[in-house]
């Protein structure tokens, strides 16, 4: 006999999970008990006061977009966000690249500034009028079209290959204006193909490859697309990303959910093809009446939390294929006496209200040449690096105390698999000074005398954050590649969870589809397949949405 009992069981309470529950509960009406490893819900929602004393820092999650983020929730939990949902706040400049060379920077502001992105066009047209009217274009186009396609998949559950999709749809009939040719090819291909001046085209593939989407990956051209117009939509949840973690938790626990921390899975149970609860490391066994709702990487799944000897021999082999190495990344927090002065605000001084900055240089090469390196296993070169800084604390004064900042670097690097504990001590150190050595070039002001403090979050860093990241310490959980990405993630024979090979058990992390990123979709899709199965409220339904 189990020692304790809900009708759905989840494996983890990262942010899916969370979102999962809350439909569970408020909607489904199920008892559920959430079992995470770590000392609090929330997984890649962490916001810690890590960098210094009185400085906030977002370790794993960072750009959250809006209505790609949270739109449902806003519209099925209205009272709960109204009265204890995070406070948005809305940057202006989205996001840009700085260029060394003369000190320039081409960028993009929000919608929430520049509805009609005609304040972009302006500034693009500074590098090539052409450019602008393409950026007009193709705004117009992923707002009416491209996007809303995207939304509705992501939305939902996969559908079969058989069955065409929204995108499937918009690519056999596209608009005026739309190549399907897009579709197949890369961020780099299609950055070439839409703009003629180097500067546009860094701006499109920097911002894409921050998304989860490499620049040499063929088959995402308009997943690219979107992932800029994400940009577009930034918001910033003041006090943190981690604040979305705590709303999930009190609307569980306000509709009778249990959430156990420090309480880690060893043993997903199965019997008869069939999940019916888990063990923990403690023996302790929790029946699961409906489900088994799983955060873990595809790995964990297969390998750890059952064992290959329930699955079909080639989703082993297959699992064992991830692609994973490659959305690795180095996320420094620093706290800083004062802001970042760069030499570029000279050129244009929004550049100050900038909230996802790439310090680059003006030719697609030099974005690609430091890919291949990290390709080749070499480590970036730190002349060479392609440096992403973001000032929350610019528009969040919670970051920060009076007078000070609090900002965020990411670099791209190797994953955690490259090096042994000892070494990544060393490298810890080591590339601060690196990030230090290259901002300098673009803000004189960044050097040692100006950091209070700093917290290294890298690839090792974030595998032992969280065991879903494990073991490279990708983000992404996987990577993004066009067969990973979509109906097919993580691989074919995993992505239906109408049809999963164990009944009862609902992968629901970022490894599956339609992408990676700390947002609602994997938790709110696989609610919808559970009300269909057992008969719970749709309030997609009572609303009328087709997503």
């Amino acid at each position: 006999m189990a020692d304790m009992s809900f009708d759905v069981v989840y494996v983890g309470a990262g942010n899916k999970n969370l979102v999962n529950a809350i439909y569970a509960t408020r909607y489904g009406g199920l008892t559920v008990g959430m079992f995470e490893d770590r000392y609090e819900a929330g997984s890649g929602w962490s916001t810690e006061e890590s960098p210094a004393p009185g400085f906030l820092a977002n370790h794993c999650s960072h750009m959250h977009c809006g209505a790609w983020y949270y739109k449902a929730i806003w519209e099925d939990f209205p009272q709960e966000w109204e009265a204890y949902g995070p406070r948005l706040v809305y940057p202006k400049v989205a996001t840009g690249t700085v260029f060394l060379e003369d000190d320039s920077w081409i960028g993009t502001y929000t919608v929430f500034d520049d509805p009609s992105q005609e304040k972009s066009a302006k500034l693009i047209a500074r590098f090539s009028p052409k450019d602008a009217e393409v950026w007009l274009k193709i705004h117009d186009l992923v707002r009416k079209h491209i996007g809303p396609a995207f939304f509705e998949v992501a939305f939902n559950p996969p559908q079969p290959l058989e069955q065409p999709d929204a995108i499937d749809q918009l690519l056999t009939k596209p608009p005026p204006g739309l190549n399907p040719l897009w579709n197949l090819m890369s961020p780099a291909q299609l950055s070439l193909e839409l703009f003629e001046s180097p500067e546009a085209q860094m701006l499109f593939m920097r911002a894409a490859q921050s998304a989860g989407i490499q620049p040499e990956s063929p088959g995402l051209g308009l997943a690219a697309l979107i992932m800029i117009e994400g940009y577009m939509i930034t918001t910033i949840l003041a006090g943190g990303n981690h604040q979305a973690a705590h709303f999930c938790n009190r609307v569980i626990k306000e509709n009778g959910g249990k959430i156990y921390t420090r309480h880690t899975v060893n043993k997903i149970l199965i019997e008869n093809g069939r999940a019916i609860g888990v063990r923990l490391v403690d023996g302790t066994e929790i029946e699961a009446k409906k489900a088994v709702v799983c955060g873990a990487n595809p790995e964990q799944l297969v390998f750890d939390l059952t064992g290959p000897e329930y699955w079909d021999p080639e989703i082993p082999r297959k699992v064992k294929n991830i692609e994973r190495d490659w959305t690795v990344i180095s996320w420094y927090t620093w706290a800083l006496h004062e802001p970042p002065k760069y030499k570029a605000e000279a050129f244009d001084p929004n550049l100050a209200d900038m909230v996802w900055m790439c310090l680059g240089q003006k030719e697609v090469d030099y974005l690609l040449q430091e890919h291949y390196r990290r390709r080749l296993g070499m480590w970036p070169e730190p002349d060479k690096f392609n440096l992403v800084v973001s000032d929350y604390s610019l528009y969040d004064p919670t970051f920060a105390p009076p007078g000070k900042a609090c900002v965020l670097t990411e670099q791209f690097v190797l994953p955690a698999t490259a090096y042994s504990e000892e070494e990544w001590k060393t490298i810890e150190k080591r590339h601060a000074d690196e990030i230090l050595y290259f901002w300098q070039k673009y803000a004189p002001n960044m050097t040692w005398d100006n950091v209070i403090g700093y917290v290294p979050v890298t690839p090792f860093f974030t595998a032992r954050h969280s065991k879903t990241f494990a073991p490279t310490g990708n983000w992404s959980v996987i990577d993004c590649p066009s067969h990973q990405f979509g109906r097919f993630r993580p691989i074919p024979e995993l992505a239906d969870l109408r049809n999963f090979p164990i009944e009862n058990l609902y992968p629901c992390s970022a490894a599956w589809h339609q992408a990676s990123g700390g947002h609602m979709q994997q938790g709110y899709w696989v609610y919808k397949i559970m009300a269909e199965r057992f008969g719970l409220i749709k309030p997609w339904e009572e609303k009328g949405r087709s997503w």
